[in-house]
């Protein structure tokens, strides 16, 4: 999505964060750095996933193959 404003871009990436981190909560995961992002050159609102440990990641990956 394109916006008109740096502000709009903003909120629908920390409440797009906030879903994320909703739905992963519900999985049993917490991706700690999980948050909205400025946005990108385009205006695109973006997400940050940010880091976790390499076990979170392989049970992450794991329950993604399974519910796939």
């Amino acid at each position: 999505m394109r916006y008109r404003r740096f502000d709009e871009a903003l909120k629908e990436g920390d409440a797009a964060a906030r879903s994320l981190a909703d739905a992963l909560e519900v999985a049993g995961f917490k991706l700690p750095s999980l948050s909205g992002d400025f946005p990108a050159i385009d205006g695109a609102a973006l997400v940050r996933l940010g880091g976790c440990s390499s076990a979170l990641a392989f049970r992450l990956a794991e329950w993604i193959r399974e519910h796939a």
